[in-house]
């Protein structure tokens, strides 16, 4: 394709016309003077691009309200009540019985071995517990329903929850001992009833509301833990 304009100002393609203008052709033939020149042919106008419109201003912040001045207080005008002082919480009841260690016979097992050895077991041989054992530590154990007590008896509500009774190991003279603890309720060794200390040995029966316990000790006359084993000529001495 060549494309060339002629001096009328006509495109054509000079290939396939033959180097001769087509448009001029047909005018040179048509009725009409000879001079007259061709119309040039109408462009399509070129729509302008859309105009874009200015962004709307921000409209203007609302002005603050000035604060209201408060009027002025007469001086013979009662006070404004203070604001009351809030109140404390209450505190949280203390434990009927704190987790404190009175026994001094553990800081004595704590300065020969460093640790609180078991010297013994109380066996449920009757009751919600048969079967079940519970350790005994040097000193006081006591004997109750609450979760705090040393020997935990929770599902006999016959026995009291705080200190029913306590069952002591002694190690300098190796003994175990019963006492009645601060319960109104009862207990019984050997089916006698506790009023005072009353020394325990091996398989006696502590009796409290529906449950029997057995005495197992570890710690006595063949064992302690001070000396470990006892040999069979020392305790023919």
């Amino acid at each position: 394709m060549n494309l060339v304009r002629c001096k009328n100002g006509h495109f054509y393609d000079s290939d396939k016309s033959g180097g001769q203008c087509p448009y001029c052709a047909q005018l040179n033939s048509a009725p009409g003077p000879a001079d007259q020149p061709a119309p040039a042919p109408k462009t399509q106008p070129v729509p302008a691009p859309p105009r874009k419109e200015p962004a709307p201003a921000p409209a203007p912040a609302a002005p603050k309200a000035a604060p209201v001045p408060e009027p002025p207080q007469r001086a013979d005008a009662a006070p404004a009540p203070k604001a009351p002082h809030p109140v404390p919480p209450a505190p949280a009841p203390a434990t009927p019985f704190p987790d404190e260690d009175d026994n001094c016979t553990i800081g004595y097992y704590s300065r020969v071995i460093g640790v609180e050895p078991v010297v013994g077991w109380l066996v449920c041989t009757e009751g919600e517990y048969k079967g079940e054992s519970f350790k005994l530590k040097s000193g006081r154990n006591f004997i109750g329903r609450a979760a705090n007590m040393d020997v935990v008896l929770s599902a006999d509500h016959s026995i009291s929850r705080f200190k029913h009774a306590a069952v002591i190991y002694e190690p300098r003279s190796r003994q175990f001992i019963v006492t009645a603890g601060e319960s109104r309720e009862l207990c019984y060794l050997n089916g006698k009833v506790v009023l005072s200390n009353m020394e325990m040995k091996a398989y006696d029966v502590l009796n409290l509301g529906n449950t029997s316990l057995t005495l197992v000790p570890f710690c006595g006359s063949r064992f302690s833990w001070e000396e470990g084993p006892v040999k069979e000529e020392e305790k023919k001495d």
